[in-house]
């Protein structure tokens, strides 16, 4: 179940670059994106992870704290890390990938959100900082 879901990725993250103009998946990432979790997460050699959301998504309040507490209940996830978008339908965590890896942390998702008939795809992963431009005159 692993391999599949790692292959699974990888086309999905090929089939996006090939598909997508980039812009939507840049909203989708912006819409989740928190600097300070992903320091927080980087500091601690943790991995951020971004993945938009394919399904029919209730777009209401009490959906949004459903889904939540499905993802907060994921092995090696931490739980003030997660941000959820209902309106562009992007989800992004942090977790420890000592505790658990990309693949079974995917699959472990995967699996609570198909009570919804909800499916996830990768957008992006952040595992270090990204090196800054300093602009010169």
């Amino acid at each position: 179940m692993r391999i599949t879901s790692i292959i699974a990725s990888i086309l999905l993250i090929q089939a996006s670059s090939a598909f997508a103009c980039g812009h939507c998946i840049e909203d989708k990432i912006a819409s989740v994106y928190d600097y300070a979790i992903v320091s927080k997460a980087v500091s601690e050699k943790h991995t951020v992870v971004f993945f938009g959301i394919e399904g029919p998504l209730v777009t209401n309040e009490d959906s949004k704290q459903k889904i939540k507490s499905m993802v907060e209940k994921t092995n090696g996830i931490d739980p003030k890390s997660i941000k959820l978008s209902m309106d562009t339908a992007s989800l992004s965590v942090a977790f420890d990938p000592n505790r658990i890896s990309y693949a079974a942390l995917l699959d472990s998702l995967e699996k609570k959100i198909a009570s919804k008939k909800l499916s996830l795809y990768p957008l992006d992963t952040v595992t270090q900082m990204p090196k800054l431009k300093v602009a010169s005159k």
